[in-house]
């Protein structure tokens, strides 16, 4: 069995996006984490903002966050995902984190779901 690995992801969709495809979006990221033997910590919208320059023809974005653990697999699903199979996401970046971090995030997580 392999190791599993802590990472956070940050992606930007389309701000016309309609509740139902925002949770299309969701549903296949989850899925691929599933897939990869993977736990979601946290997942939050982050904010919504101005870009720097259009992406897509958009000017305006919503940023999403994401904290998880997953086998190493999991980058490439969803940079598979991000890229090829959903036009809802304008950018993404992922980083392979501490521990600590992702638990420290799970923590916050938890206190402010009470």
């Amino acid at each position: 069995m392999s190791k599993l690995n802590y990472y956070e992801t940050l992606y930007l969709t389309r701000p016309d996006l309609t509740d139902d495809e925002l949770a299309k979006v969701q549903a296949r990221i989850s899925d691929a984490i599933s897939n990869h033997e993977g736990e979601i910590f946290k997942s939050d919208k982050w904010a919504e903002r101005n870009l720097a320059y259009r992406v897509n023809n958009y000017s305006k974005g919503i940023y999403y966050i994401l904290v998880y653990k997953a086998l190493p697999g999991v980058v490439a699903e969803l940079e598979k995902n991000f890229k090829f199979l959903n036009t809802d996401v304008l950018r993404f970046v992922t980083l392979r984190i501490k521990e600590e971090a992702a638990l420290k995030d799970k923590s916050v997580s938890e206190t402010q779901s009470v």
